[in-house]
């Protein structure tokens, strides 16, 4: 993530600008389980659910030198870097057909809502159960909304996807 929480998966080589520049949590999602690249001049905090954390600390480049933070299952979690305050819930989704977690990450800074879709199950049933926050936040409007690539490349039309991105919209009172 950036200062400001949004998410941005790094690609080897390439020269960010300041603006870019990964200087918040590394938020690990599955789109991170990829190579794993490491920011330059990050806080050292590492974010992600107890599955993908213990995923992350096999990785001694990375778990040498950071600290991480468990995000539990519908709880907002406050993080504080650098002058910067986020606010991040992981939201269950259910599971895949092969059994792998599917979550989505509800961000709020202040200014901005965010949504990052991972994957999807197949059904919406996680959003009754889903957080509070999440909640207010798709009453109030989620303003950017971030879909891993893989989700889009499926060659089915996702009506699940569909139907999250029309609930995302700021309800008219």
């Amino acid at each position: 993530l950036n200062d400001i929480g949004q998410p941005l998966i790094l690609e080897k080589g390439k020269v960010y600008s300041s603006y870019e520049e990964h200087r918040g949590p590394l938020l690990f999602t599955s789109a991170a389980l990829g190579d794993l690249i490491a920011p330059q001049n990050w806080c050292q905090l590492a974010v992600g659910s107890q599955l993908d954390i213990s995923r992350l600390q096999s990785h001694a480049d990375v778990s040498e030198s950071c600290t991480f933070e468990i995000l539990l299952p519908n709880k907002p979690t406050r993080l504080v870097y650098d002058e910067n305050e986020i606010t991040i819930t992981l939201i269950p989704a259910g599971r895949k057909e092969n059994g792998l977690e599917c979550n989505l990450f509800y961000i709020e800074n202040g200014h901005a809502r965010y949504l990052i879709v991972d994957c999807l199950s197949g059904y919406l049933d996680f959003l009754p159960k889903a957080s509070g926050s999440l909640h207010t936040g798709l009453c109030q409007g989620i303003d950017v909304l971030y879909v891993d690539e893989e989700l889009l490349a499926e060659n089915q039309i996702n009506e699940d996807l569909y139907s999250l991105v029309d609930l995302k919209k700021k309800k008219k009172k």
